[in-house]
């Protein structure tokens, strides 16, 4: 990188405003103002935290406890207790006083298991890590104090919870709960990985073009070459459709919307001169966040049960605007559209889906930066928030490789940009390799800020959500920041949903799984494990301690566990044949044909059918006993041959003496007539399916169930009528 960077010191700062404690201290008991060791942390808590427990906390009997139990849990490292805290409160808040009249009278092992719920939730989960770190801490503090000063602590410790083997069973259990879920969803990103990366490229490639169109209106609108609205139009994403939008701004619609608007709005000039997009014609087949501008799901205020259940669907959460300028421009703009959706009349010509196109390309430019870094390093979110324009972060130079006969790492010859970043759990910086395509999503971006907020400035990075803030005392100039403010966790995951908005990638339930930093670790582990990384290279690159976590990351999905099994055991099944007479269902037939198609596009034929894999084939054309053979009932007729054909073979081999050869052979014929079977099962369920139901009737068939499966298959291979092309009556 060329990009000019200066080291940012640590430095003392005199004038570091108060974080708000003088108003705390007066609500709290004065042994826990002057708890031994911690005078000091009082005014070292941060200030969310002050503000926190002043006006949320401050009204209920275990402020003194959370405060006591916050202030000694900061000390103690350089973890956030704010998380904790807050999952504490919201345990407590359900406990006391519905269920226990006092702090003092709570039984946690009881409350916790209630907690859980039935079935089991994951509230109780983190509930029970909250309650048991807080005390962890507390413990080992009161410990070091004099019995005297220990005294006057006790009526403000939390009762004391020890782990019954019912509470850890219900730990555990919902543990592993969660587990398979993430691994779930895991095993859908690992198959879509390339798609998602080519998806949000192409994505965010379109939105730029299209506002592009829209700066260059603007900029004739100013020089009063074209009037207002002006059509653009563009290709959609799959290049099958052509898209035409009108540009507006409030004034301009005001004028074409008269009649829906009083009076008074009609005389109020508002100084924002912002252009807005309306779409003209009917929503596209890929409409990606052309469906959510149209029922407002960029508007925070906007509910309505259309809203709610979209992002159900979406399986992810509503929009939380992270800082002003991504998703939307400002208030006034978002109730500007959301009036202007109110008074469109939502017909194709005048329709709902309005947006304003810049904050969309922001949004677009943040989420492609962390799909792209996210896919190819498979770091944590919290270590790309770290990226900063500083030396001790970006360098360039030989990165280091590990050197298997020397047993150790070794300069490498070629020079490398990269970026140096403080894993999970690790006090020291470690590199992080860059790709090209990382460059280039860093250049994007820095792009897209400059135009819109200038150059990166120095940010404080103050956010319960960045894991490791306390290790950046002072500001940074960090590139995850916009408007002058560093982006948090949840901002740029929202980012990240906005720019995979309706992606294909489903779990097993036929639903989609939300695309979030973990689960895209848990997806590229997973795809090194397929593509046959040793594990040793993966925990290296996800730099990760224990081989037993980068296992559980990077676990084989079912599927692709039988991939690299699958062709052994074909094999094995030619000679050992376990139970031929096993049909698979219609349903699981078509369901592979349709899955093929998706990911390859075309299918290759094959002797009767074709197959779902258009790799190198692994069970050398044997294709009876291959799972990915799909049978075509037009081509009876080569499969017919192939029974025969293993049916000569095998009497053959018999009458020379080869018999196992033989019996191969003859197990090859049972597999190619469970083949045949399979074509008439098929042949059946498209010939009974209307508008044959009604055709058969003709003939005077009513009860289909008495019907020979010969027949239907001789029916099916006769040729059928087309509706011919465009000639003339002559």
């Amino acid at each position: 990188m060329t990009t000019p960077s200066r080291s940012v010191e640590t430095r003392p700062r005199e004038d570091t405003p108060s974080n708000g404690w003088e108003k705390l201290c007066p609500l709290l008991d004065p042994a826990v103002v002057n708890a031994p060791r911690a005078k000091n942390g009082w005014k070292k808590l941060e200030r969310y935290m002050v503000f926190w427990l002043i006006h949320t906390v401050a009204p209920f009997p275990w402020l003194n406890h959370l405060a006591l139990g916050g202030v000694i849990y900061s000390e103690s490292g350089i973890a956030h207790p704010q998380h904790r805290m807050g999952t504490l409160h919201s345990f407590l808040r359900w406990a006391v006083p519905a269920h226990y009249p006092d702090v003092a009278a709570l039984k946690p092992v009881e409350a916790l298991l209630a907690y859980f719920g039935d079935p089991p939730h994951r509230r109780g989960l983190s509930a029970c890590s909250a309650y048991h770190a807080i005390q962890m801490h507390m413990q080992y503090y009161l410990e070091s104090l004099p019995l005297e000063e220990r005294t006057q602590l006790t009526p403000f410790l939390f009762p004391f919870l020890l782990y019954t083997p019912p509470l850890a069973h219900l730990c555990q259990q919902t543990y592993h709960k969660g587990q398979e879920k993430r691994k779930e969803q895991a095993f859908a990103v690992v198959k879509d990985l390339h798609a998602l990366v080519m998806m949000g490229r192409r994505r965010y490639q379109w939105l730029a073009d299209l506002e592009a169109q829209v700066q260059r209106i603007t900029e004739l609108e100013k020089e009063h070459q074209v009037t207002l609205p002006a059509v653009i139009q563009c290709q959609d994403l799959d290049n099958r459709q052509n898209l035409t939008f009108r540009v507006w701004d409030r004034a301009s619609w005001l004028q074409h919307h008269r009649k829906t608007y009083s009076k008074t709005t009609l005389r109020h000039q508002s100084p924002d001169r912002t252009f807005f997009l309306q779409l003209v014609g009917p929503l596209p087949d890929t409409p990606w966040f052309l469906r959510a501008a149209e029922l407002g799901a960029f508007a925070s205020k906007q509910e309505n049960e259309a809203r709610r259940k979209y992002f159900r669907d979406c399986n992810i959460p509503p929009f939380r605007h992270p800082v002003k300028g991504l998703i939307t421009s400002n208030l006034s703009v978002a109730n500007t559209l959301a009036r202007a959706r109110h008074a469109a009349a939502g017909t194709p010509e005048d329709s709902r889906v309005l947006f304003c196109v810049e904050p969309l390309l922001t949004a677009a430019a943040v989420g492609l930066f962390a799909l792209v870094c996210l896919t190819q390093s498979g770091m944590r979110i919290g270590e790309l928030q770290q990226v900063s324009f500083d030396d001790e972060c970006m360098k360039i130079g030989f990165f280091p490789t590990f050197d298997d006969t020397a047993e150790g790492f070794s300069e490498n010859s070629t020079k490398l940009f990269f970026w140096r970043l403080y894993p999970k759990g690790s006090t020291e910086r470690q590199p992080y390799a860059v790709t090209p395509y990382m460059q280039e999503a860093l250049k994007v971006f820095g792009e897209v800020h400059n135009r819109f907020c200038g150059c990166f400035q120095e940010v404080s990075p103050k956010s319960v959500q960045f894991t490791h803030a306390r290790r950046f005392q002072g500001k940074r100039r960090f590139v995850l920041q916009w408007n002058g403010k560093h982006l948090y966790s949840q901002g740029i995951e929202t980012c990240l949903d906005f720019l995979l908005l309706e992606h294909l990638c489903l779990d097993s339930n036929g639903g989609r799984t939300r695309i979030t930093a973990h689960v895209l670790r848990h997806g590229v582990a997973g795809y090194l494990r397929q593509q046959g990384i040793p594990l040793q290279d993966i925990a290296a690159l996800l730099h990760q301690v224990n081989l037993i976590v980068t296992d559980y990351y990077s676990k084989l999905s079912p599927q692709d566990l039988f991939a690299k099994v699958g062709p052994a055991l074909t094999r094995l099944g030619e000679v050992a044949e376990i139970d031929p007479s096993t049909l698979r269902t219609v349903g699981d037939i078509q369901k592979l044909g349709q899955e093929a198609l998706k990911r390859f596009g075309v299918l290759r034929r094959i002797p009767g059918g074709t197959c779902a894999v258009f790799t190198a084939c692994e069970v050398q054309f044997k294709c009876a006993g291959c799972p990915a053979y799909i049978p075509d009932p037009t081509r009876a007729d080569e499969v017919r041959e192939k029974i025969l054909s293993c049916t000569r073979t095998a009497q053959f081999l018999q009458v020379s003496g080869d018999f196992l050869q033989a019996e191969v052979q003859r197990a090859h014929g049972r597999q190619w007539e469970r083949i045949a079977k399979e074509m008439q099962a098929l042949a059946a369920i498209e010939l009974t399916t209307p508008p044959f139901e009604s055709v058969l009737k003709e003939f005077g068939i009513e009860n289909l169930e008495e019907v020979d499966d010969e027949w239907f298959l001789t029916l099916k291979q006769q040729p059928r009528l087309s509706p011919g092309g465009n000639r003339s009556h002559e």
